[in-house]
């Protein structure tokens, strides 16, 4: 793919980020379950990313809040140098990071890194509000019930919201990058940098600590070393109790998005039952092409009910 062959939003940014240099080696990149066009390229023989945002009616703001999140994050050394914005068009230019996602892995000096990273950015300057996680979710519900004729599982629904709740004097205390799922997280030689701003905004910290939990550090003794290393001291009964309603919010929001995947091809696979969660995500990051998104779906809902069950509203 040239340049001429871009979309022209995508066109006219680069030439306003790089007026009169050429633009070389330009490729596709996945754009995730956000659905956005991701483009690496290389100017001068250094290399960057565009990401062009699809306009999304149910959130006229996701796009500025996305830049402005984005812009704060880079000030404080956890995101990619931002190049270029352009809300009108919704495209954002950036630096290539030579780094790899991360992985599961039991090295303490990267998971001391990766936590240091993220105290980083909640210890930094507030980010705008966003929509609400249980709108978020009621938003995904709405999909899937259009997708594929059901909505997601009652149970799901309900726990998030009793969840919430308890976790609501909480709910806007840091900024947040609110999806750290592995592949945004990017380990460099020398710099642990998450990526993918689309739902960052105020939030709980705790929650993007669980969010890493879930698929990166899935074993409790490493999640009890990545809190321990983001607080930076050892961690008191209240603070397991509260990183304890913070992973079942993690677990059912992390469902929801691959019940919508799974409503995308169709729906659940007929007559499987739910596996365990370590099982599932070992096959999955294994072979995440022959896993089915509706068993990762289900095990992370089995997962949450587990961790949800001595849970209620008046507890933190």
């Amino acid at each position: 793919m040239s340049a001429p062959e871009l979309h022209p939003d995508l066109a006219a940014a680069l030439a306003a980020a790089f007026p009169g240099r050429p633009v070389a080696d330009v490729t596709p990149l996945s754009g995730g379950f956000s659905g956005a066009t991701l483009l690496a390229f290389a100017v001068d023989g250094a290399p960057y990313v565009a990401k062009r945002c699809a306009p999304d009616p149910s959130d006229p703001g996701r796009f500025a809040r996305e830049t402005a999140c984005m812009r704060l994050a880079s000030e404080r050394g956890v995101a990619p140098r931002l190049r270029h914005a352009d809300a009108r068009a919704g495209v954002t230019i950036m630096d290539r990071i030579a780094g790899t996602p991360l992985r599961p892995t039991r090295d303490p000096s990267l998971l001391g890194r990766v936590a240091a990273t993220l105290r980083r950015l909640h210890d930094g300057p507030p980010f705008p509000r966003g929509p609400s996680r249980i709108d978020f979710l009621r938003s995904l519900d709405a999909q899937c019930a259009a997708l594929a004729g059901v909505g997601l599982p009652a149970e799901l629904v309900r726990t998030a919201d009793e969840l919430e709740r308890v976790s609501a004097p909480h709910a806007r205390a840091a900024p947040c990058h609110r999806d750290l799922n592995p592949n945004n997280v990017l380990v460099s030689a020398d710099r642990v940098y998450l990526v993918d701003w689309t739902t960052a905004g105020a939030g709980d910290p705790f929650v993007d600590l669980a969010q890493l939990g879930v698929f990166a550090y899935p074993r409790p003794e490493q999640r009890e070393a990545l809190l321990e290393a983001y607080l930076g001291r050892p961690a008191s009964d209240d603070d397991r109790a509260r990183a304890r309603v913070a992973r079942a919010i993690a677990l059912a929001y992390y469902a929801a998005g691959f019940f919508l995947a799974a409503a995308r091809l169709g729906g659940l696979p007929a007559g499987e039952e739910p596996r365990p969660l370590a099982e599932v995500l070992a096959a999955f990051g294994a072979a995440p092409d022959r896993t089915h998104p509706g068993t990762v779906a289900a095990a992370l809902l089995r997962e949450m009910r587990r961790e949800a069950q001595d849970v209620s509203p008046g507890r933190s």
